[in-house]
């Protein structure tokens, strides 16, 4: 009897070392297959043949539709320039000038994939059609639970979520090397208690 409790101990152990590990590689190996710029990443053979097993996994497990490398290629990001955790109780500065693009949507996602809630009178995605630039081409969006003057992202609630920055018909997918892309920083100015 006592071999068999000690046999079953191991086999729990094993399955739950076993999907942990599985669930850390999934969801926090970025450097298999991806394009990591700052705190942004891409996976730009996830809609395609070529797709690694890892990263297809991650795609299932996050319930998305990916883009194709003909559509274009979306950046996640769920850290803020000093490699904290984004959380909704803060206020962030998206600053910067994103990759050439004929079109670009900010949305932000709570970790299970779906939209995060925005504030009273707020949206919680932008695109690059209604954004407020400065004459250089770059722009600063705010991201907060209240309002803010200018470009602003909605969030509500507790707890962290990602942005997810999709550029559309981009020469960022283009495997020619050529292409040096720069991706706008995400500063955090203060969180309440």
């Amino acid at each position: 009897m006592r071999l068999f409790f000690n046999v079953f101990i191991v086999i729990v152990i094993g399955l739950a070392l076993g999907g942990y590990s599985a669930d850390y590689s999934i969801q926090r190996s970025h450097g298999i297959g991806a394009i990591n710029i700052g705190q942004w990443s891409a996976w730009p053979f996830v809609g395609g043949s070529e797709v690694d097993p890892y990263t297809a996994a991650k795609v299932a497990a996050d319930g998305t539709i990916p883009l194709g490398a003909a559509e274009g290629l979306a950046f996640e990001a769920a850290i803020d320039q000093d490699g904290d955790l984004l959380s909704k109780e803060c206020r962030y500065n998206l600053t910067g000038i994103t990759p050439s693009a004929r079109l670009w949507t900010l949305a932000a996602y709570e970790n299970d994939g779906s939209y995060v809630k925005p504030g009273e009178a707020g949206i919680s995605s932008k695109y690059s059609g209604n954004i407020v630039r400065f004459p250089d081409g770059s722009f600063t969006i705010s991201i907060s639970n209240s309002p803010q003057p200018g470009n602003w992202l909605s969030v509500s609630g507790e707890g962290t979520f990602k942005l997810i920055l999709r550029l559309y018909d981009t020469p960022v997918t283009s495997s020619s090397g050529l292409i040096d892309p720069i991706m706008p920083t995400i500063r955090r100015l203060d969180c309440v208690s």
